[in-house]
């Protein structure tokens, strides 16, 4: 039986292979291009550093998020307060905006 293995793999190796057929090459498709728009990106950015810009001259420094305003123990005053508010709630709108954008056009 060992033989007769032997054999059958042997002629199976030695045997010319058929006459194979290659699939006709077929020109690779271009990967479509993107078009990038900055341009919301650049609307938003501009709105965020105009009510920050305007918030800097109207108030000074401290009317920035983050800045001493909120030192330990100190109060804010309302102007302070609103000036922060906007920052925050434009920069929340910008990102709002962004993302309707970016997933009406995806």
């Amino acid at each position: 039986m060992r033989r007769l293995a032997v054999v059958v793999v042997t002629v199976a190796l030695l045997a010319p292979a058929g006459a194979a057929v290659a699939q006709p090459a077929v020109a690779p498709v271009a990967p479509a291009v993107v078009q990038s728009d900055m341009r919301p990106i650049v609307i938003g950015l501009g709105a965020i550093a105009g009510v920050m810009v305007f918030n800097v001259l109207a108030l000074g420094v401290e009317a920035l998020p983050g800045g001493m305003a909120y030192a330990a123990g100190s109060t804010v005053p309302a102007e302070m307060s609103v000036a922060m508010s906007r920052v925050y709630a434009t920069t929340s709108a910008v990102i709002g905006g962004w993302i309707g954008y970016y997933s009406s056009t995806r």
